[in-house]
């Protein structure tokens, strides 16, 4: 497994986080978009989770095996997105506690 492959799976555990409070703000797609051009996201990937997001199908969940090889990496991404609206909803803060014990993460 590459790098490319854990960025893919950043990626869709943010998308995960952004619309987990029943809405994803403007800012929240943005910061997703600016970390997948920053980790090289290959296109083909992104357009098709972009897809997902428009048409409001499932999104493809993320591959907790492959995001526990670098947990510090995911809590600061999750983090940075969670802030990135200038607003944190209480499922955000669930779902941040569920990753942090996901990736076996203690404080």
């Amino acid at each position: 497994m590459g790098p490319e492959q854990f960025h893919v799976e950043v990626l869709k555990l943010l998308l995960q986080i952004a619309t987990v409070d029943g809405s994803v703000a403007r800012s929240e797609i943005e910061h997703i978009m600016d970390t997948a051009r920053g980790m090289s996201v290959p296109l083909p990937e992104l357009a098709a989770l972009t897809r997902c997001l428009q048409n409001g199908e499932p999104l493809p969940p993320p591959n907790m095996g492959i995001l526990r090889t670098n947990p510090t990496a995911v809590i600061k991404e999750a983090k940075a997105l969670i802030t990135s609206d200038g607003t944190v909803h209480a499922a955000e803060i669930e779902l941040l506690r569920q990753i942090r014990e996901m990736l076996g993460v203690i404080n």
